[in-house]
């Protein structure tokens, strides 16, 4: 090798190493700064937001609920828990039926709008139960417990953290 080509071959080398040596600083940058967000957003929201029913909870062991309150609260909870259980077995085949339309070389639109229509209706008659069903625990609270639950309840609230 001539002293030409040495020294024509030097700067393609110096440029390759500065090339790994940024794109190095760049990827550590990036996972630092990820690592550096996960945990503020980690610190500052806590964890994911909560559901209604666990919002729920959460709200009935920050008041002081009588005996008879706490059996209406938890009769609540598990008509919550059975009416979405029975909602998500009578919608998950009409899902099903949609995404079967869907996967067809030529979709049928009114039949996909009809499953759409009984999964909404299916929904509606879901938050019809689940507010007769809170409704009547509310009954059994006083004014002062009523607000007090709706404020606890209400989404978004901040998680507490774990112990």
């Amino acid at each position: 090798m001539s002293t030409a080509e040495v020294v024509d071959r030097a700067p393609k080398r110096r440029r390759g190493v500065v090339i790994a040596l940024v794109l190095s600083l760049a990827l550590n940058v990036f996972f630092v700064a990820g690592l550096i967000g996960h945990l503020v957003f980690h610190v500052q929201f806590g964890h994911p937001p909560m559901g209604p029913i666990q919002r729920f909870e959460r709200a009935s062991h920050e008041m002081d609920l009588s005996g008879a309150q706490r059996a209406a609260f938890n009769g609540m909870i598990a008509t919550l828990h059975q009416h979405r259980r029975e909602t998500f077995q009578k919608n998950r085949p009409l899902f099903d039926q949609i995404w079967d339309q869907l996967a067809k070389p030529r979709p049928d639109d009114t039949v996909i709008a009809d499953l759409i229509a009984q999964a909404d209706a299916n929904h509606v008659a879901f938050q019809k139960e689940a507010t007769a069903a809170m409704e009547s625990f509310l009954a059994t609270l006083s004014p002062q417990q009523r607000a007090q639950f709706a404020d606890l309840a209400k989404w978004p609230q901040p998680v507490p953290p774990h112990p």
